[in-house]
């Protein structure tokens, strides 16, 4: 989270290359053919994982404010009600969550707007988004 974009950037450029680490541990583990490397780079698939890498704390961490706000109380009172677990959560617990939701989904949006370096870096210049 506190690494230059750059840096995690250029380390996913070196992840995802067509001998990079990750194609490297699928022919390690026969998953792929040695000749045939998965294309994970200079395309939207690298860019989508890069920036899904990238811009995840700052939808997590709003989020995660919230719950961390919300009274335990609330979902014991629900099961002590009769409610099962995921009816609590999906009746108390997500609607109380929503604000962070909300509040993380734009701050990625915003962020998201202005972002060119991963897109140009990992996109390459056939698929930059």
């Amino acid at each position: 989270f506190w690494t230059s974009l750059l840096v995690r950037t250029s380390a996913w450029v070196v992840l995802l290359q067509g001998r990079g680490v990750i194609n490297s541990a699928l022919i390690w583990l026969g998953l792929i053919d040695p000749a045939h490397p998965l294309d994970l780079i200079y395309n939207r698939i690298g860019v989508l994982i890069a920036m899904t890498h990238i811009l995840l704390p700052f939808m997590v961490l709003p989020i995660y404010s919230v719950m961390k706000s919300i009274p335990p109380v609330y979902l014991r009172a629900a099961s002590s009600l009769g409610a099962p677990p995921v009816s609590a959560f999906f009746r108390i617990y997500l609607p109380m969550s929503m604000p962070g939701v909300s509040a993380g989904g734009l701050l990625v949006f915003i962020l998201a707007l202005g972002y060119y370096i991963t897109p140009a870096l990992v996109g390459g210049p056939g698929d930059q988004m």
